[in-house]
């Protein structure tokens, strides 16, 4: 899931972690900006076979950011590129199963008043607008005796959507993990407190928060969670 900015990075981190590249399958893409999305023609050319990529169909629309200046932050690459290297794209809307037990969520619904997409500009229509994100979604596994492991890129949807998403697809009201960005570096105070209010209520067993979830949210998630609240970093292996 996701292959980072750059194939370089991608690259020389699955070979120091020793990751078998011929064991990839499917690559699923979390949403269409560049820190996740850069990596993926460098990692198609060096799998050369057929793969199937799965994401949102409006992955490849432009996304631009104007804090501090305008700047284009989306997909480094076309459809056609991906397809050149045999990527098989599966562009859909809806869940996808990958296979027994695991899904992405498909589009999340957005519930929880306080999750708000803010920063992000897109142009539809020839008109510059705000980027809803409707591209964002995560991968959520079913695991025996344990319950749903819930991976989000960033979680522009909310990390509590995502979640909630995920426990109605796979109808299962179990949380075993969280895990990946949660996108609150930044957030107010207001919205991270929201988020582990709810987030005590899912009562998940594990949250591995990384990425774009922030110092600041990291450190009022171990107020709250303590042990249960394990932060990851690079290099980090987790098995579930």
């Amino acid at each position: 899931m996701d292959t980072g900015r750059s194939p370089n990075t991608l690259l020389h981190n699955m070979k120091a972690l020793r990751l078998d590249l011929n064991k990839i399958s499917i690559v699923v893409l979390s949403h269409g900006h560049y820190d996740h999305t850069g990596g993926l023609v460098g990692l198609l050319k060096q799998l050369n076979k057929p793969i199937p990529v799965v994401a949102h169909p409006e992955i490849f629309k432009p996304k631009f950011k104007i804090d501090p200046y305008l700047k284009y932050i989306g997909l480094p690459c076309k459809a056609s590129e991906i397809e050149t290297w045999s990527g098989k794209l599966v562009l859909a809307r809806n869940p996808v199963k990958i296979m027994n037990g695991v899904s992405t969520t498909g589009e999340i619904k957005r519930i929880t008043s306080y999750e708000k997409v803010l920063g992000f500009w897109t142009v539809e229509n020839e008109k510059f607008v705000k980027d809803l994100m409707r591209d964002d979604q995560a991968l959520v596994l079913k695991i025996k005796s344990k319950g749903l492991a819930v991976i989000s890129g960033c979680a522009h949807s909310g990390i509590v959507n995502t979640v909630n998403q995920a426990k109605r697809l796979m109808k299962t009201e179990k949380v075993y993990a969280i895990l990946g960005g949660f996108h609150l570096i930044g957030a107010s105070k207001e919205r991270i407190n929201s988020t582990i209010e709810d987030l005590d209520k899912i009562n998940p067993d594990f949250l591995y928060p990384c990425h774009c979830t922030g110092s600041k949210a990291i450190k009022e998630m171990t107020k709250t969670f303590g042990k249960k609240c394990k932060p990851l970093k690079t290099g980090d292996t987790l098995e579930l």
